[in-house]
């Protein structure tokens, strides 16, 4: 998720730097400091998650929501003060977290955000562009649909806006976003270990040095990203 920080504190924005780091999911994006460089980031970086304070300078938090274009984006508040929690729940936002932010706390309010977020983006991949069940995915690849079987995947590689899915005997190019395609592959069963890179769990060989070698011996190596390290380690802990 495309995320957001703004706090007109630079120690507060470098908490929640050092606690969206250990989520895999997060990525920042930018950081303001006040609510009307906030308003020029939001139109730029276009993000799907916003950490909000409240009490800043010029434009309070609070006053800035009510004049952005969201476009979806959430938005959790992160201020010292209770008393604005009415304002949160009339204003729609996600989550409301009191500073000092404990680190469970800050978990509890991303993966709410994060359900919302693969939610809506499952709700809005096209049916045309890819099909899922079970067993099988069906892509789009150019004018045709190609249907692929989920055991046979063993990397999902982004390229520019493209996804490109590498099987043993085959590759296929498919006009979708990481994001999208996260929403529909099951988890456990595929893990992203970068933040361009999908790989099925059971078509890894090794890890070693935080390098993934798959069942492809011609394929290179995968580093896994250091904000990926902890849920891919979670996920090989869950098979022992």
């Amino acid at each position: 998720m495309r995320t957001l920080i703004v706090d007109d504190e630079p120690i507060a924005q470098e908490i929640i730097q050092k606690l969206a780091s250990k989520i895999p999911f997060l990525e920042i994006v930018g950081s303001c400091d006040d609510a009307f460089s906030a308003l020029e980031a939001i139109n730029k970086q276009q993000p799907d998650l916003i950490f909000l304070d409240i009490q800043m300078p010029g434009m309070t938090g609070v006053d800035m929501l009510r004049l952005v274009q969201r476009n979806g984006a959430q938005i959790i508040f992160t201020t010292a003060y209770p008393e604005y929690a009415l304002d949160g729940f009339e204003l729609n936002v996600t989550d409301y977290l009191l500073k000092p932010i404990p680190f469970e706390r800050f978990v509890q309010a991303v993966n709410k955000a994060h359900i919302w977020y693969l939610k809506h983006q499952q709700e809005n991949v096209p049916e045309d562009e890819v099909k899922t069940d079970r067993e099988f995915i069906w892509v789009k690849e150019g004018k045709k649909l190609v249907q692929i079987r989920l055991f046979d995947i063993v990397i999902v590689r982004a390229m520019a806006d493209y996804m490109e899915f590498i099987m043993p005997e085959s590759k296929v190019l498919v006009h979708i976003t990481m994001a999208k395609l996260e929403a529909i592959l099951p988890s456990p069963t595929f893990i992203r270990v970068n933040r361009s890179t999908i790989v099925r769990q059971g078509a890894i060989r090794s890890i070693e040095d935080l390098q993934i070698e798959t069942i492809m011996p011609d394929q290179e190596r995968i580093s896994i990203g250091p904000s990926y390290s902890d849920a891919v380690k979670e996920y090989i802990k869950e098979m022992f």
